[in-house]
């Protein structure tokens, strides 16, 4: 199984970065079908939070 992982900064103070991983986001299979149905969900969680941008996202499995 693979889950979304994003890298968070505030938009204030972008040296402020944090780890995210949605727990509300289903996980995938396979790291191609999570990649593929990921950029989705992260659009979503930047319209839930306004306050931070993604600098980045990627997928992989749980406790790596």
């Amino acid at each position: 199984m693979f889950e979304l992982v994003l890298v968070i900064c505030l938009a204030m103070r972008p040296e402020q970065c944090a780890i995210e991983r949605p727990l509300s986001i289903e996980r995938y299979p396979t790291a191609v079908e999570c990649t593929r149905n990921s950029y989705v969900h992260v659009v979503h969680w930047l319209m839930e939070h306004p306050n931070w941008n993604v600098r980045q996202w990627r997928c992989e499995q749980p406790g790596a």
